[in-house]
């Protein structure tokens, strides 16, 4: 795990870069790696992550929270408006702030500035993508902690119905002294800090590449595959991380 600054630094680069990609691109023109939506509500999506984080962070009830869609001539000034506010809140926050956490966590600050400068980070490829004017990449120790951040809190979304018996999948990145093994099966579903020597299947890269990978925004061929390659396309098709609304 990083510290909180740099998750903080993290959160607000790649906001405003989300930003820029999302102005290059037309608000209704689609977002790949998201079927289905369009980079208006690719914007607008982002933007209510962050109001109502920033809602949480201010210490109200998640359930009470309410976002009215805002108008596509109003979409940069909301979505700038909410990232400003939680990153101030962010910012501002006591160590022993204690607000609910989407996972259990002991410091409240550090898991929402962890978990929202990944969710920015990834929507950031979204917009990237849609721009069609290439993806920026991500540090080595950004990536690698990104992986990590995903297997270790939401991993559990993976859909393991039709499972019959359980599955290994090792995840090294080159360029970070990091690895895990993603154990999955009709019962079980955890995560070692280290890669199986002999997992069912081996995924290599670049540690931004895999961050890519692990979140559907990469294909195949940006990764090194060894093993059962039926994993990796169950992975592509069952572990998808959507959001709901806009």
């Amino acid at each position: 795990m990083l510290t909180f600054q740099h998750y903080l630094d993290e959160l607000g680069r790649q906001g405003r870069l989300l930003r820029e990609s999302a102005r290059q691109a037309a608000l209704q023109a689609p977002v790949p790696s998201c079927p289905g939506w369009t980079v208006s509500r690719l914007v607008g999506h982002t933007a209510k992550v962050h109001h109502w984080a920033a809602w949480i962070l201010r210490g109200r009830d998640r359930d009470e929270f309410e976002f009215p869609t805002p108008a596509d001539d109003r979409l940069f000034e909301v979505y700038d408006a909410g990232l400003q506010d939680v990153l101030n809140r962010l910012r501002t926050a006591p160590d022993t702030l204690a607000v609910w956490t989407m996972t259990p966590a002991s410091s409240a600050k550090l898991f929402w500035a962890r978990r929202l400068a990944h969710e920015t980070a990834i929507h950031r490829v979204d917009a990237d993508l849609a721009s069609g004017y290439g993806v920026a990449g991500f540090e080595p120790e950004f990536a690698a902690d990104g992986v990590d951040e995903l297997l270790t809190g939401s991993a559990a979304r993976f859909d393991r119905s039709g499972l019959t018996s359980d599955r290994t999948i090792s995840l090294t990145p080159l360029d970070s002294n990091a690895s895990w093994t993603l154990c999955i099966g009709p019962d079980q579903l955890s995560c070692r800090p280290v890669a199986l020597d002999h997992a069912d299947l081996a995924v290599f890269g670049l540690a931004d590449d895999l961050y890519r990978w692990v979140w559907n925004r990469a294909g195949d061929d940006d990764v090194a595959l060894r093993g059962d390659l039926s994993l990796a396309d169950r992975w592509r098709r069952d572990f998808t991380v959507r959001a709901r609304g806009r």
